[in-house]
């Protein structure tokens, strides 16, 4: 017992140091810093999944996209899929038509190891360029903690709106820190921007929720009813 503790506590070190250097190159607008990383940690990025804590915020938009109920058959987007941790999720509640999108072809690889995906893109949605995705291509697309410095931002509506059918969700989560402190975000600016969209008939609505993201923090579930 004393031993797996230790172990345990080992990997919750090496994971935090791991994400302070990520959560850094974003802030920096380092994206090679970003895909260095990635690459350095791919082969061992599933190590950490059973931490405590670490699934609830996976579990939470998988249940999120649940809850809307698509279909069993939904064509489903995992943007910012990583090794496909979110999709392991979302297929043990009997969805199984995902694609996964990442910045890193090494997170990728690890995720089409285990036959996740349907397709696997290695882009951005980042509001500098359009992705190939065409128009109306998804029924629900997901976002697990992709949105924060050095991946997305609101500048990534128009593109996540673009590829998401007519009648069709996305769903994303926003940490309290990036929320509140991040200068693109804080003092209200993402949801202000969110009402832009629903005011111009683009979204219908837009529901939000706050649970545990990741031990004891916190973080806004947004589902996006698109128009």
């Amino acid at each position: 017992m004393a031993e797996n503790e230790s172990n345990i506590e080992k990997l919750d070190q090496i994971q935090r140091a791991q994400r302070q250097n990520m959560n850094a190159c974003g802030e920096a607008g380092d994206k090679d810093g970003m895909l260095l990383h990635y690459a350095n940690v791919a082969d061992t990025y599933d190590t950490f999944k059973d931490l405590p804590g670490w699934e609830q915020g996976r579990k939470n938009v998988a249940l999120a996209l649940h809850s809307v109920k698509p279909g069993y058959n939904a064509r489903i987007l995992d943007c910012g899929a990583a090794t496909g941790q979110t999709a392991e999720e979302i297929i043990k509640l009997g969805y199984t038509n995902i694609d996964g999108l990442d910045m890193s072809m090494d997170m990728l690889r690890v995720a089409e190891r285990k036959g996740l995906f349907k397709n696997i893109i290695c882009d951005t949605i980042d509001g500098v360029h359009n992705t190939k995705i065409a128009d109306d291509s998804y029924d629900v697309v997901v976002c697990n903690g992709t949105f924060m410095p050095g991946q997305m931002d609101q500048t990534s509506f128009p593109e996540l709106t673009r590829i998401t059918k007519s009648g069709g969700f996305i769903i994303f989560s926003v940490s309290f820190k990036y929320l509140h402190e991040w200068k693109l975000f804080k003092n209200g600016q993402l949801d202000s921007e969110m009402q832009k969209y629903v005011s111009a008939g683009k979204w219908k609505k837009v529901e939000q929720e706050t649970l545990n993201y990741w031990e004891d923090e916190q973080a806004v579930y947004y589902t996006v009813y698109v128009a």
